[in-house]
């Protein structure tokens, strides 16, 4: 085997390693399709990285997309969650981290079902919940620190003066002298237990000696007795000020009292904003329909859903382009409106009746059959004449109205400025790689808009019946193909083409990126 296929296979072969990693580790997503998009807002998402795991009571059902940076200082947050999975209404994310120092992952808590369930693509109304850093707990920590120092120094203070010594000096040498005093006269009571009569004569010397050490005692205690009634004074004046400052306080009170009753008095008599409010139901029960009203078109907002899609149509038949810009709203997932501007080579056809009255010298009127005119010419001194104006390169319209049933979709109103109807079938495959969208359309239902180029009447009156495939093998590019006035005896034309389509997650990208959005939050 030659060096250069050895070279070829080994990197071939790390392909495949490399591929089949990447999908292992989810490094490449393939299946993204099996997973709505929903937003959240977090004041914070530090350590919480793209393509962290979504989990729902601890078992994965998604990854972080994106995380943006708004102009706010709020985190926005994209995050895909499996199809399977339903959120309510009162759901909400929370940053969870696995231990004191493991990976972050984002837990979502999947609320109450009885408040309903969420749209793909809305927005979790809950705000995201964070958990306490690191750092906070720190700055925490040092806090506590601190008040300890403080009660330390506070210590340190009243026992390390020269004072504070000097009282402690005093207060151990009276527990010294007391626990001798007590040895003493607890060794005087045993001997006189013990030898009665005897030790008489030595109590009374030791009660002798005692009030001699007693009166040697009495100058320390009058300092004590002073030292005491210096702190009583200044505790007193404390006090005093203590009670002035209720005093003050007292008098701001019974002002603030005065004032609230005279704020409740306007109140209970109706005067206000406040006092209609509470005394008149009408404006109570205005008030709360505004509020109803107000949150029943901000839920409709938030929901509404946008695609814009543009793809053209090549005829292989008959010369003739087409070209389709499409905008479809979609409040909820089972209704939507569809707007239409068509670009038509060939254009429009009108029509016009021009009603002639021709008289004599006399004021008759005269007939063409009067006329000594040749036959052949007659019919410009016709007495109507219907002529037909087809408008090359015109733009029609469409507005449409459509319900959703799983993959079938229903849709009637204008198609290409006259009434008709058309469905639109989601083809299964067993690939989530390759989409197929097959679509039947019916409108011109007496064949108005098709013409003979030379006479300029109608070729037959057949509705125009449309069989339309957009066959997807991007996220937004596909390509168009199938056969236009298929009932038709003469203008049944094949055609092809292409288009893009954008939906609203993409046309925000976009235009936060213009704006310079996108780039601050990456």
């Amino acid at each position: 085997m030659k060096l250069e296929t050895r070279v070829g296979l080994f990197i071939l072969a790390a392909i495949g390693v490399f591929l089949y990693l990447s999908i292992n580790i989810r490094a490449i997503r393939l299946d993204k399709d099996q997973y709505n998009i929903f937003r959240a807002f977090f004041d914070d998402t530090s350590g919480l990285a793209v393509k962290a795991p979504v989990k729902i009571a601890g078992v994965d059902v998604g990854w972080v997309e994106e995380i943006k940076l708004l102009s706010d200082g709020k985190a926005e947050m994209l995050m895909r969650i499996h199809k399977n999975v339903k959120l309510a209404k009162n759901a909400y994310a929370m940053i969870h981290q696995d231990g004191l120092i493991g990976i972050k992952n984002l837990e979502i808590d999947p609320g109450d079902p009885s408040t309903g369930f969420l749209l793909p693509g809305s927005t979790l109304s809950m705000p995201g919940r964070t958990p306490a850093s690191v750092g906070e707990l720190l700055d925490q920590f040092r806090d506590i620190a601190t008040t300890i120092q403080d009660i330390a120094s506070s210590f340190k203070t009243v026992f390390a003066s020269r004072r504070g010594e000097e009282n402690m000096r005093l207060a151990l040498n009276s527990i010294t002298n007391a626990s001798i005093r007590i040895a003493d006269f607890s060794e005087v009571l045993q001997r006189t237990m013990n030898r009665n009569e005897d030790n008489l004569n030595s109590i009374c010397s030791d009660l002798k000696d005692s009030m001699g050490s007693l009166k040697m005692a009495i100058p320390s205690m009058k300092d004590d007795m002073r030292f005491l009634a210096q702190n009583l004074s200044s505790a007193s004046q404390r006090a005093g000020d203590a009670f002035e400052s209720v005093g003050d306080a007292a008098v701001q009170g019974r002002e603030t009292l005065r004032e609230a009753g005279e704020v409740v008095e306007k109140i209970n008599t109706g005067k206000g904003l406040l006092g209609k409010l509470i005394n008149e139901e009408e404006t109570y029960n205005d008030l709360k329909k505004t509020i109803k009203g107000f949150k029943e078109y901000v839920g409709k907002t938030t929901g509404l859903m946008l695609t814009v899609d543009m793809h053209s149509e090549t005829m292989l038949r008959h010369e003739n382009s087409k070209g389709y810009f499409e905008l479809r709203l979609r409040p909820n997932s089972d209704f939507f409106y569809l707007v239409q501007l068509v670009g038509d080579e060939q254009g429009s056809v009108s029509r016009e009746v021009i009603h002639s009255v021709r008289k004599d010298e006399n004021g008759n009127i005269m007939r063409p059959s009067q006329l000594n005119i040749p036959l052949e010419r007659k019919v410009e001194f016709a007495d109507q004449v219907e002529r037909t104006i087809q408008k090359k390169n015109d733009i029609l319209f469409g507005l449409q109205f459509g319900k959703r049933f799983d993959r079938l979709a229903f849709r009637v109103g204008m198609f290409e400025n006259s009434f008709g109807f058309g469905c639109d079938y989601y083809v299964p495959l067993p690939t989530d790689k390759f989409h197929w969208i097959t679509t039947l359309e019916a409108f011109d239902f007496r064949g108005v808009n098709r013409v003979d180029n030379v006479s300029g009447r109608p070729i037959d009156t057949r509705p125009h019946v449309k069989w339309l495939n957009k066959a997807f093998f991007l996220k937004n590019l596909y390509t168009s193909f199938g056969v236009d006035d298929i009932y038709s005896k003469r203008r049944a034309n094949p055609f092809f083409g292409g288009g893009i389509r954008f939906n609203d997650d993409d046309l925000k990208y976009f235009l936060s990126s213009l704006t310079g959005a996108g780039k601050s939050g990456r």
